[in-house]
């Protein structure tokens, strides 16, 4: 069973069949460790550069999995062919939760000379013109209006409503979406009142987090935020 808990802004998950750990954190709670593999974020995107992240992931590997070859794999770098098939098999193991939370990484090597093959998934862009657009939510019993300001930062307006009941896995234990999801309203819990409505603007990082905090996600949150006209915030910044 998988454990996630949230201090200090730090969150901590524990995957499930020995799989090890991650640890997601502010820049200022790093600490150096060898035996771990440290990547370095801004928002949901990977950069390669610390002076423009805003947070870092750091993964407690299984005995097994070699931190070098594992950021070296997640980064689209080489690795001894030997060990191509161990990371591949339990980078399947991991992709859900990390898609779950956001974050996702380039797994294939790439030459100059050989075109990106698409991942099958929309990419998205954000624009100046897009911060002015109020997008709208009501969806599963959540209703909000919400502006996507920067490319790292999403505004949910104060007097949105939350869904108030918490879905569960049907064997009725709490599923990682749903305990991510907790993590986030814990962190705003201030601004969050007794009734579901926030009594503040609520800052997040990214769509994914939106969906999370108002709704326990379930369902693909860039098709959900709609504009005045019922255009989708997909349809606003799809990369075509």
């Amino acid at each position: 069973m998988m454990m996630a808990s949230f201090e200090d802004k730090r969150l901590t998950v524990t995957f499930p069949e020995h799989l090890g750990q991650l640890d997601v954190l502010d820049l200022t709670a790093l600490v150096a460790d060898t035996s771990k593999a440290t990547f370095y974020f801004k928002g949901s995107n990977l950069v390669t550069q610390k002076t423009k992240a805003d947070r870092v992931l750091v993964f407690s590997l299984p005995v097994d999995i070699d931190p070098i070859y594992f950021k070296k794999h997640l980064m689209a770098q080489k690795v001894p062919s030997h060990q191509t098939k161990v990371l591949t098999a339990y980078l399947a193991q991991l992709a859900p939760y990390l898609d779950l939370l956001g974050y996702q990484f380039k797994m294939t090597p790439q030459t100059p000379e050989t075109p990106p093959k698409s991942s099958g998934k929309a990419q998205y862009r954000f624009s100046k013109a897009i911060a002015d657009i109020p997008f709208y939510v009501d969806y599963d019993g959540a209703k909000a209006e919400v502006y996507w300001l920067k490319r790292n930062d999403m505004v949910i307006k104060k007097g949105a409503v939350l869904k108030q009941d918490m879905p569960l896995n049907q064997d009725g234990s709490i599923g990682f979406a749903q305990k991510f999801a907790m993590t986030l309203r814990q962190e705003h819990a201030e601004a969050i009142g007794t009734d579901f409505v926030t009594t503040a603007d609520i800052h997040l990082k990214s769509v994914n987090e939106v969906g999370h905090l108002l709704y326990f996600a379930g369902t693909n949150s860039w098709l959900v935020l709609k504009d005045q006209n019922g255009q989708t915030l997909s349809s606003h910044t799809v990369v075509k």
